[in-house]
C-alpha cells in the first residue's frame, strides 16, 4: 500500500512577474497557501513532467475542464505569451491531507509558455512548450515579446 500523495500547482505569470492565475489540483474545493501564495482549487491533470524536471525543449500537456475561466485564462496566456510554472510536490498522506505539509518534497518543476491549445466542448488541452535549455535559462528566448520585455524606444 502506498502512502505517497502528489499535489500539482500551476502558476500563470502576468507581466512583471505578477500572478495571473494560481491553481492547485489536490485539495478539493479549498484554497491553500504554499510559499506565501494562495492557490485555488481547479481540477487539472498533466503529463510529461514526472519523468524529469529537465525536459530540454519538450512540452508538457495540461488538461482542464473547458470552463470559461480556463478557456479565457489560457487564451490570454497564449496571446500575450505569459509564462506558466507547473510544480509537483510529493508528501506522506499518513501525516494528513488537510493542507500542504511542511515536509513535502518538490519532485518536478517546469517553466514554459502556451505553445498550443486544443479541445472540445468539455475538455481543454494546453501544451506548455519551452525553448529553454534545461540548465541556467530564465525565460524562453525565442518567444520574448513586448509584454515580456517591454516596448522599445520609438524614434
Amino acid at each position: 500500500m502506498s502512502f505517497r500523495g502528489q499535489a500539482q500547482y500551476l502558476r500563470v505569470y502576468a507581466p512583471g512577474g505578477a500572478d495571473y492565475q494560481l491553481w492547485q489540483n489536490f485539495y478539493v474545493n479549498t484554497s491553500v497557501t504554499l510559499s506565501s501564495k494562495t492557490y485555488s482549487f481547479f481540477p487539472f491533470a498533466c503529463d510529461g513532467i514526472s519523468e524529469t524536471s529537465a525536459l530540454g525543449g519538450q512540452s508538457v500537456q495540461v488538461k482542464f475542464p473547458a470552463t470559461s475561466l480556463a478557456v479565457n485564462a489560457f487564451q490570454d496566456a497564449s496571446r500575450l505569451k505569459y509564462l506558466c510554472e507547473l510544480s509537483v510536490y510529493e508528501f506522506d498522506t499518513r501525516l494528513g491531507i488537510d493542507g500542504p505539509q511542511s515536509g513535502q518534497t518538490l519532485i518536478a518543476n517546469f517553466l514554459g509558455y502556451v505553445s498550443r491549445m486544443s479541445g472540445s466542448f468539455t475538455a481543454l488541452k494546453v501544451d506548455l512548450g519551452s525553448a529553454l535549455a534545461p540548465i541556467g535559462a530564465q525565460i524562453p528566448p525565442r518567444t520574448a515579446t513586448n509584454s515580456l520585455v517591454g516596448v522599445p524606444i520609438q524614434i
